[in-house]
């Protein structure tokens, strides 16, 4: 024999979502406490959904984005409703004269309930969903700002380091290299905008022929070169269309030799 506890077909243990988020009419909320005063299974559920709801509110605390609040929005007026009656209905009879048994009143009205439940929950699920992501990213950015600073530190501690100034229509600039560890890193504080269309790019320059590098806007910069360091002897700087160029586009705006 089954010792397990189930619950009978005509229990308002439906009520659980909407009682855990405090959105039960005075009477509803009675029939349910009054049933849950002898249902352990539903004690159960109904403190797992507060303990959630609880969670979920204290871990959605950063005020969420207007276009996930129109979404919640449309989600909730999105749920089906019954159309008002324009008539006074006998109990237990529809309008159009069919008799509805009191189960099927019962089983109608929790599957009304349960859709209603699932729309008062989209709102904190959903906010949830959008607070994890921003904890995600947030995390993501972090390991990546370590990474980066590891990288120069690297760089800075490396036995034959040394500084290269670059003046930039003006502006100063600097690469930082070593050959030891065949890495370079290019600096600027203010660099101007190289025009719409156009980014900034460099070059390594190999027995006088250029090698295409990185490519970037202006602003404060501090970006990588990909390139091999070994065989190069001299790094330029040009402006290019969007994307980058295969060859260069003259006047060189700036270089340094590497030896």
């Amino acid at each position: 024999m089954n010792n397990q506890q189930q619950h009978p077909a005509d229990t308002p243990h439906e009520l659980a979502p909407l009682y855990a988020v405090d959105a039960l009419e005075p009477a509803e909320r009675a029939e349910f406490e009054q049933h849950l005063a002898d249902c352990p299974a539903c004690q159960a559920e109904t403190a797992g959904y507060q303990d959630a709801v609880t969670q979920l509110a204290a871990e959605t605390a950063q005020d969420p984005p207007p276009a996930l609040r129109a979404s919640v929005l449309a989600a909730v007026h999105g749920t089906r409703q019954e159309p008002p009656s324009n008539q006074e209905e006998e109990p237990g009879r529809t309008g159009s004269g069919t008799v509805v048994s009191l189960a099927d009143r019962r089983q109608r009205r929790r599957r009304l309930l349960s859709v209603a439940a699932a729309a008062v929950l989209v709102p904190v699920i959903a906010l949830t969903g959008w607070n994890l992501g921003v904890q995600s990213e947030q995390r993501a950015q972090e390991q990546s700002a370590a990474q980066e600073q590891s990288r120069e530190n690297r760089l800075l501690s490396a036995a034959d380091v040394s500084v290269r100034p670059i003046d930039v229509s003006g502006q100063p600039a600097a690469l930082v290299l070593s050959e030891e560890q065949d890495t370079a890193l290019f600096i600027a504080g203010d660099l101007p905008a190289p025009g719409e269309g156009r980014e900034y790019q460099l070059w390594l320059l190999e027995d006088g022929t250029p090698i295409p590098d990185v490519h970037f806007s202006g602003g404060e910069v501090r970006i990588w070169l990909e390139g091999d360091l070994e065989r190069a002897g001299a790094v330029a700087l040009t402006v290019e269309p969007a994307g980058g160029s295969t060859t260069p586009t003259f006047p060189v705006v700036a270089a340094t030799e590497l030896n």
